[in-house]
Formats: structure tokens, C-alpha cells, sequence
């Protein structure tokens, strides 16, 4: 009992510093792209911190597993490095109750990627796209920067010198891109806008959103002709957005029990991915005691390559099984195939000398005969 406490201590201390420092590499590079997206003027920087924090079971929910692998093998490295588990070894210690030891924090593990994955992540996810589907809907005028070139959903690149304290009047306009010869009409031959000012005009009807400008003129180059053409306007019209945002309808928006609801390939392909990220943890705990078995003089970090690597391998094979039951080029079944395949490799690992044994007694005598 003691014994088990003791390595299950060591692998959670492993685990939880393995897991903070993937999350924070994680979490710092989406950072880095929202803000990018903000100073853009895509993304509000008001939504950052939520963003974050909704997509953060996301993240979670991949890492977990390996953290818990890369626990494993840290922990039991150093063991194996600082000779305590020769030493368990002699007292008679074998491998099934060096793996047995690890049950509690494989329990854990397994009930928080279940939880994680079935059902925090997909409400995370749902969340998340409310607010890029909100971010969608507002006001352009919103998340508009003055005194740079931003570019608008429909193509379009916009410059305004300042903007209103209510965000919806603009002042020294200039719009380039696609602008149709007709107001109302943004596709057409390649244009610049110049106006005074401008505001937003809402379509109660279809949700349409127009930029009305004031005082301006509008240059433009027709196909075969050699010269510009000039119009001089009192107000002009572009199209921002044709319709309403779209609901929020991604299958990784929806939980476990919404996706048996629905019998479409993508739904169950989803729900057997998600299953199969909670199943592959017993799995890798059996691989990770097998590969953190080293000599004394090798170091605990001889073997953390290899087994990264075969960790990666399980995913991506889980990954294209997945990908070719979307593509109807697979069965479900072949996700068993894949997490018994990978199992009895880490058998095979865990208990080779005794299976290497076990075979040379059983020729030994048949060569007598």
C-alpha cells in the first residue's frame, strides 16, 4: 500500500508538470494568434480571455493522455535510474504489480478524459462558436481600428481616419476592392471609394448590413478602356454582409448523447473518436511502464523519443480511421482493431522476457525428443 502511494505520488507530481507546461505552450501560441486576429480587426479584444477560456477543454482533452503517458515514464524512469525498482524487484515486485500500482491515477485519468471529452469539450466548443458566430454579427463598425488598412469579410479593404464614440459613424473614408457599378452591388470591376464620412444601415427584413456613405467619389477601371472613370456621389451604398450569421451546428459542438441522436457518418465518426481518446489511456499506460524500463548508466530520457513517437502513431492511425469512415473507405469496428493492435504491442513490450522465456522452455523439449 505504501509502495503504491508512493509511485502513484510521483506519477501525479510528473503528470501535472508535464500537463502545465504543454498547456501553457498550447495556450500561448492561440493567444498570439488571437491577438494578431485583434489588431487585424477581426476578433474584439473583449472576447480574448473567454476564447480562451472556452477552448482551453479543448486543448485539455489531447493532452491530458500524453501528459499522463509522459508521467508514467518520467516517474518510473527516475525510479529505474535511481535503482528503486531493482530493488523492488528483488523483494519479488514483478511487472503486473508494478502496472497494477498505476490503476488509481489511470482511474483518474480515464474519468477526466471521459468527462473532458464527452462532455466539457463539446459544451466549450459550443460556447465558443456563440461567440465567434456573435463576433460574426457585430457591428463592423465594432471592431473597426482607425488610422489602418482592414480588411472586411466580403474582400474589401477599408481605411477610415477616425471613428465616432457610438462606432457607428466614420469620418474620411477609403474603401478598395470588388465594388459594383450600381449601389447596393459590391462586385464588379476593381474601384477605390473616397468619401467624407459614412455610417451603418441595417435590413430589418434579411439581416443585410450597408455602409452608406456621404460626399465622395468613386474611381474606377473598365476592362478595355484606357482611361478612369470618375463618379462624384451625395451618398453611396456597399454591401457588408448578405444574411444573418449562421447557428452554431458543428458536430464538435455536440455532446454524446446529441450525437447517437443523429445517424450520419460524420456524427458517429466523431462519437467513436471521442470514445477512443478515453480508451487509449489504460493502453498507454501499459506501453509507458514497459518504455520507462532503463538501465541505470542510459538515463530516465533515453527512451522519451520512442515513445512519443509510437504515441503519435496510435493518434494519427486513430485519425485516418476516422477519416476514412467519413470517406465510407473504413468500418467502425476497425477503431477496435487499431486500440488491440496497439495493446498487444504494449503487451508484447511489458512482458517480452517472460514471453521470450517462456518459448525457449517450451523448445527446450521438443529439442530433447
Amino acid at each position: 500500500m505504501i509502495i503504491r502511494s508512493y509511485i502513484n505520488r510521483q506519477i501525479l507530481a510528473s503528470t501535472s508538470a508535464v500537463l502545465t507546461t504543454l498547456f501553457v505552450v498550447i495556450a500561448g501560441s492561440r493567444i498570439i494568434k488571437y491577438f494578431y486576429m485583434a489588431t487585424q480587426g477581426r476578433l474584439d479584444v473583449d472576447l480574448l480571455f473567454s476564447l480562451l477560456v472556452d477552448q482551453s477543454p479543448a486543448f485539455l482533452e489531447f493532452i491530458l493522455p500524453l501528459s499522463f503517458f509522459l508521467g508514467i515514464m518520467l516517474s518510473l524512469g527516475r525510479m529505474y535510474v535511481d535503482n528503486e525498482i531493482t530493488v523492488l524487484s528483488a523483494t519479488g515486485f514483478s511487472n503486473s504489480q508494478l502496472l497494477a500500482s498505476t490503476w488509481p491515477m489511470v482511474t483518474l485519468t480515464l474519468l477526466l478524459s471521459a468527462l473532458m471529452t464527452l462532455y466539457i469539450t463539446p459544451r466549450s466548443n459550443y460556447r465558443a462558436e456563440q461567440l465567434f458566430s456573435l463576433q460574426a454579427a457585430r457591428n463592423t463598425f465594432e471592431i473597426l481600428r482607425p488610422g489602418i488598412f482592414q480588411p472586411l469579410d466580403n474582400g474589401q479593404v477599408m481605411y477610415v481616419r477616425s471613428v465616432s464614440d457610438d462606432r457607428r459613424h466614420l469620418k474620411d473614408v477609403f474603401v478598395s476592392g470588388g465594388l459594383g457599378a450600381q449601389p447596393h452591388h459590391n462586385q464588379g470591376s476593381p474601384a477605390v471609394v473616397r468619401a467624407d464620412g459614412g455610417y451603418l444601415e441595417n435590413d430589418p427584413q434579411t439581416g443585410a448590413r450597408y455602409l452608406t456613405l456621404m460626399h465622395g467619389e468613386r474611381d474606377e477601371i473598365v476592362p478595355g478602356k484606357t482611361h478612369l472613370q470618375r463618379i462624384r456621389f451625395q451618398t453611396y451604398s456597399l454591401l457588408l454582409t448578405q444574411a444573418r450569421p449562421k447557428a452554431v451546428t458543428m458536430v464538435k459542438a455536440l455532446t454524446a448523447r446529441e450525437l447517437l441522436q443523429h445517424h450520419d457518418r460524420q456524427a458517429m465518426s466523431e462519437l467513436y473518436w471521442r470514445i477512443s481518446l478515453v480508451a487509449l489511456v489504460p493502453i498507454v499506460a501499459m506501453l509507458a511502464v514497459a518504455l520507462s524500463r532503463v538501465q541505470p548508466r542510459q538515463g530516465r530520457f533515453i527512451k522519451l523519443l520512442p515513445g512519443i513517437l509510437f504515441y503519435l502513431s496510435y493518434i494519427v492511425a486513430l485519425l485516418l480511421v476516422k477519416q476514412a469512415y467519413e470517406k465510407q473507405h473504413a468500418h467502425l469496428v476497425t477503431f477496435a482493431f487499431i486500440h488491440a493492435a496497439y495493446a498487444l504491442v504494449s503487451f508484447y513490450l511489458l512482458y517480452q522476457q517472460r514471453i521470450h522465456l517462456a518459448l525457449r522452455t517450451s523448445r527446450r523439449p521438443a529439442e530433447n525428443l
